[in-house]
């Protein structure tokens, strides 16, 4: 159960964003997001509840290499990984010893870190986008997602700062990104390879 639930929590609030490449908005927001070729940063993520009430409250770290390379490390309050080596996704729990594997393309509409780590501009296709200094706002143009909107907060240096996730129930979920670092990431940090004493269920076949 609390496999799934923490699973359930990384599907709903790591979610792909997409944009209409012909918005003027989309242009700037895509040659910030090009200055980010590496990309290192500690994190906070809240989820806030339609009364504004935090109720869970996150603390980790993230590595991100284009093209679809990134290391999600969730460390407080339970420590796990989300790491794509470019084809598989793995999502593994030390404390039990356990490790799902999954083909990375079968997410890559359901992954929020792909807007950061992906080079196919031709994904950016369900979504308008608007620009009001260094925010930008994202809007789902088909009513079949349970998104509502985005908002990423991202200087012209390529410094992202905070973005969030606003769900239709009125739940919405808050990173703040800190010390993000761009110098480069050894490419080993992208891989996972389970020992001897790790469950792997492989949902790759």
């Amino acid at each position: 159960m609390m496999k799934q639930t923490i699973y359930a929590v990384f599907l709903n609030v790591i979610i792909a964003i997409t944009v209409v490449a012909d918005d003027t908005s989309f242009f700037v927001l895509q040659n910030r997001l090009k200055k980010i070729n590496n990309f290192y940063v500690h994190f906070i993520q809240k989820v806030v509840n339609s009364d504004n009430n935090v109720v869970l409250e996150y603390h980790g770290e993230l590595w991100i290499k284009r093209p679809n390379l990134f290391n999600w490390h969730m460390i407080s309050p339970e420590e796990n990984f989300l790491i794509s080596d470019g084809k598989t996704l793995w999502f593994y729990i030390p404390s039990i010893k356990q490790v799902t594997a999954y083909r990375l393309q079968n997410f890559s509409d359901n992954i929020f870190f792909m807007l950061f780590s992906s080079n196919n501009v031709y994904e950016w296709n369900e979504y308008t986008v608007s620009q009001k200094g260094d925010f930008f706002h994202l809007i789902p143009i088909s009513n079949n997602f349970t998104l509502k909107e985005c908002r990423i907060k991202i200087t012209d240096q390529g410094i992202i700062e905070k973005f969030s996730i606003f769900e239709e129930k009125g739940q919405r979920v808050d990173y703040c990104l800190l010390d993000q670092n761009n110098n480069d990431i050894d490419i080993s940090k992208f891989y996972f390879a389970p020992s001897k004493d790790i469950e792997l269920d492989d949902q790759r076949k």
